[in-house]
């Protein structure tokens, strides 16, 4: 996972343990939205640059950014992933985002720490990626409630709206070596007729699963209530949620 990281961009030390995976490392904002940079770019990472160039009064240019640009991921990886994080804004953590007025296919993650003293949110449509983070520079408390989804959510949302103002919403590119399979939600096998929550999931050709869902057996699909995500923040703790 780390050298993953580092071909990714990100520089801050990572501690190879397995609580990396809850997010125990803390890096900047400017590497996590590198990072999720190379999932919207098919696997291709751009360093990132602040200035593109520098002009004398008259227009000539002094100075001139050069574009470095590396494949570090596969694009049935970077696909597979993006795949995966669609889902966060479909019915996760960040579905909120469709009822605040983003419509475009999109793919991100939410992020909350402890005691609510970080709220971010990280997202991108292909060719944009936005990263947002809310809170203090000394680590305390934002305010109860204040996850991902509440505090980073809606200004990423405001930030996107704008950025893609005036552009048809674009689908994320299907590379040749990938594949669709309708799967059981809670078996992660291929969805049998009783499987009552499926998704259409992409995996790298040959990673697919190829058995069928050993728990739902029967032919009938039983009838299931749909919480609704749009309405409340589902990140949060039952007590502390609120409705956005």
């Amino acid at each position: 996972m780390t050298s993953y990281a580092k071909r990714m961009g990100i520089k801050s030390r990572l501690l190879p343990d397995l609580s990396l995976a809850l997010g125990t490392s803390e890096v900047n904002l400017l590497e996590l939205t590198s990072a999720y940079g190379v999932f919207a770019n098919q696997g291709v990472r751009v360093a990132p640059i602040y200035i593109l160039s520098v002009e004398d009064k008259n227009g000539k240019v002094l100075e001139q950014s050069r574009t470095v640009a590396e494949e570090v991921l596969s694009p049935e990886t970077a696909l597979t992933m993006t795949s995966m994080m669609e889902s966060v804004l479909e019915n996760g953590t960040a579905a909120s985002a469709r009822a605040l007025g983003f419509t475009a296919p999109a793919a991100g993650k939410t992020g909350t720490t402890d005691d609510y003293t970080d709220a971010w949110f990280v997202g991108y449509v292909p060719g944009a990626v936005t990263g947002v983070w809310v809170g203090f520079d000394r680590k305390q408390k934002i305010g109860p409630g204040m996850t991902g989804a509440a505090a980073a959510l809606p200004i990423w949302v405001d930030v996107m709206l704008a950025a893609t103002k005036g552009r048809p919403a674009q689908d994320f590119p299907v590379p040749s070596g990938v594949v669709s399979r309708l799967i059981c939600v809670e078996t992660g096998l291929l969805a049998n007729p009783a499987c009552p929550s499926t998704e259409i999931e992409l995996f790298r050709e040959g990673s697919e699963p190829t058995g069928y869902c050993n728990v739902h057996t029967g032919t009938a699909k039983p009838q299931q209530e749909t919480p609704d995500f749009h309405e409340t923040d589902t990140e949060a703790p039952a007590d502390e949620r609120l409705r956005l």
